[in-house]
């Protein structure tokens, strides 16, 4: 580091204070009220959130006492105030959940559990019930390649536990369904502009309008960064490769769109976002600090959904979808006489599907039906060197159909049994069962105790199956079988006044036939393989304390001892103890301060060497949106610039990669009624 460095860094500092200390003053002197068309969950007592209805857990609006998984439920009060970027930064705030990144994806654990380089296959992810995890590597995309922007969501259910029993494959560990914010009474426009550290920088558009019967949104953004202008890796020390520093090799930058419209019953929206980013990390033997190491990740449907009630105890559910995922990446590699080539990884799906549900209340219980098909049109992996014809070209389809089913039984105002289970049939795979078995027990209006078993699934997609291993590329890997997961959980909550709420849980989580990337002991090259399974148990804690005076705090802390069953040894990617604390403070009447704590127990990597722990501090000074529309917030992130790293895979050469100092962020947003213009 040279002598201006430091300097550097103290001028932020002292530009992030001064932000912060006048912060409160721009609510002082521009009179306020907050919107009152926008949700705010984080304005509710723990009293009110605990009736707050969830349709996550049982694809039907339910209490929360009932609801047969344990839910957080976080809203977009929440998010703003504490300044999350993306989606994985919200997911970290959550109880036993963590995150790890190679510089180009974001990847999620969750309990214990999370594998490098499966892109999160594990986790089922939805916008507004739609499957969001593409259909050829089952990825959830969670870091800045998801593809809805943070300040679009309303809020978001996060359900952990199997959730196969009504959702199908790779709902293993958990489903995240993300909710959009829904049109504003008024027609509104919204702009928004963003500066971050590393030259980051975003602006967004929005517009919310209703004519008449008919009423809908739009919105768009584009987000440039350079990223972090050098990166040292010790492992590429040498003067043919820049003494080990990535030089400008860490670019970032997303496009997105997302629209809806209402009418009556009938939803129709529509998402689109590209993300591209250049890889510093020479992955994959990869030639170190070259630009043409890149990602770049398209994600798109239109979805139109019909819900009708038949009559007051009776909802119907229908929808149709066209989806449709592109990825390319690029990666430079040098050949045996000295020179470079480049070769490209491409992939294309597009498939078009239904689902349909029917809930029915019959007295004090409730049935649900539903079934659900997709059809994909095209499943496609290509692999070749610029200018050379492809050395692997897989194009295929395929067809899936489901039917699924849940009961909830309430023969008792204290008890509560819910059963359900889904079939899954794969014109490829074949059929797969997922049951799922819940006995709630209500003691007293605050207290419920509840036994949850659940098992689920992830089918191999095409890119275990059909990207076939290096070993052969001209043979199917039939071998592969779909892995399971059986899942036990005893889950207590309690809420002791309008301000308190007490959650504990102990769970125990058996991973089989995992599917995992294995390397030939004598040609060194990978394939794909089902393994014999991990088993992961652990408890769980969390409160959550509200006040009225607007002071709020989420602590939490999880232990888990996770273990292969091959090797008896601890999982990898598995820190034993992670504990967190969210809370929101007043800052005045017109400003609050957003803290994160989140820390993390070291966890070894895939060539079992320990990673050390990770504590983070992360502080956002916001005020609500004002009288004249203007909305100001500052947010500070690794505060005291901790250093830290994350475990990575095998397709890295680093043991762990190193994330990212003390970062900074300003945003300032505008929002102003058009009513009287459009009439």
């Amino acid at each position: 580091m040279n002598e201006a460095e430091p300097r550097t860094l103290r001028a932020r500092a002292v530009r992030l204070a001064i932000a912060l200390a006048v912060m409160p003053l721009f609510g002082g002197w521009i009179a306020s009220a907050q919107d009152p068309d926008i949700q705010d969950l984080t304005n509710l007592s723990v009293e009110d959130l605990a009736q707050v209805r969830l349709s996550t857990a049982s694809r039907h609006l339910t209490d929360p006492r009932k609801a047969p998984a344990p839910v957080t439920t976080i809203g977009a009060d929440e998010i703003r105030k504490h300044g999350w970027l993306t989606l994985a930064e919200l997911l970290r705030s959550v109880p036993g959940f963590y995150t790890a990144s190679d510089r180009t994806y974001t990847y999620l654990g969750v309990r214990g559990f999370l594998q490098s380089g499966d892109y999160n296959a594990r986790i089922l992810l939805l916008i507004d019930g739609h499957r969001l995890n593409d259909n050829i590597y089952d990825s959830a995309l969670i870091g800045t390649e998801f593809p809805l922007d943070i300040s679009q969501i309303d809020h978001v259910e996060i359900m952990r536990g199997p959730g196969s029993s009504l959702f199908g494959t790779d709902a293993e560990l958990a489903v995240v369904n993300v909710f959009s914010k829904r049109p504003d009474t008024k027609n509104t426009v919204q702009l928004a502009s963003e500066a971050r550290s590393e030259t980051g920088r975003v602006f967004e558009a929005g517009l919310s309008f209703r004519f008449g019967d008919l009423d809908g949104l739009a919105s768009g953004s584009i987000f440039r960064s350079n990223g972090a202008t050098k990166l040292y890796f010790p492992e590429f020390d040498s003067p043919v490769s820049n003494n080990g520093i990535a030089q400008n090799i860490d670019g970032d930058r997303y496009d997105h769109a997302f629209g809806m419209f209402r009418r009556g019953q009938l939803r129709v929206e529509g998402l689109f976002g590209i993300r591209h980013k250049i890889v510093p990390t020479a992955s994959y033997g990869t030639i170190f600090n070259d630009p043409a190491n890149f990602d770049v990740d398209r994600r798109g449907y239109v979805d139109a959904k019909y819900s009708h009630q038949f009559a007051k105890d009776t909802d119907f559910d229908l929808r149709f979808y066209y989806d449709a995922y592109r990825y390319m990446g690029s990666f430079p590699y040098q050949t045996e006489n000295g020179g470079r080539t480049v070769q490209i990884n491409d992939a294309a799906s597009d498939g078009i599907g239904f689902e349909s549900v029917l809930s029915k209340r019959l007295g004090r219980n409730r049935v649900v039906a539903g079934a659900s098909g997709e059809y994909n049109l095209r499943l496609q992996q290509r692999n070749y060197y610029v200018g050379q014809q492809p050395f692997l070209d897989d194009h295929r389809t395929m067809n899936t159909l489901a039917g699924f089913g849940e009961t909830e039984l309430n023969p008792y105002r204290w008890l509560s049994l819910n059963l359900g289970g889904r079939v899954d049939w794969y014109s490829i795979y074949g059929t797969a069962l997922s049951p799922r078995v819940a006995l709630m027990v209500l003691p007293t209006a605050h207290t419920s105790v509840k036994y949850i078993f659940g098992h689920a699934f992830r089918a191999p997609d095409p890119y275990d199956e059909f990207y076939v291993d290096q070993l052969d590329i001209t043979a199917t890997n039939t071998q592969l079988k779909p892995e399971s997961v059986n899942s036990h959980t005893i889950l207590v909550e309690h809420t002791v006044n309008s301000s308190l709420r007490f959650t504990a849980s102990a769970f125990q989580n058996d991973l089989n036939r995992i599917i995992e990337e294995q390397q030939d002991v004598v040609t060194g090259q990978t394939h794909f393989a089902n393994l014999k399974g991990d088993q992961g148990r652990g408890l769980e804690f969390e409160l959550n304390a509200k006040s009225r005076s607007g002071w709020s705090a989420r602590p939490s802390y999880v232990f888990t001892r996770a273990i292969s069953q091959d090797t008896r040894q601890s999982t990898l990617n598995s820190p034993a103890q992670i504990a967190k604390l969210n809370g929101i403070a007043p800052l005045g009447q017109y400003s609050s301060l957003g803290l994160e704590l989140l820390y993390a127990g070291s966890q070894n990597n895939f060539a079992n060497q320990r990673i050390s722990s990770s504590f983070l501090t992360n502080a956002t000074v916001s005020t609500p949106i004002l009288r004249r529309g203007w909305e100001f917030s500052a947010s500070c992130y690794n505060l005291f610039d901790r250093r830290w790293a994350t475990p990575t895979g095998p397709e890295v050469s680093q043991p762990a990669t190193v994330q990212d100092g003390r970062g900074f962020r300003f945003r300032i947003s505008y929002r102003r009624s058009v009513e009287k213009q459009w009439r």
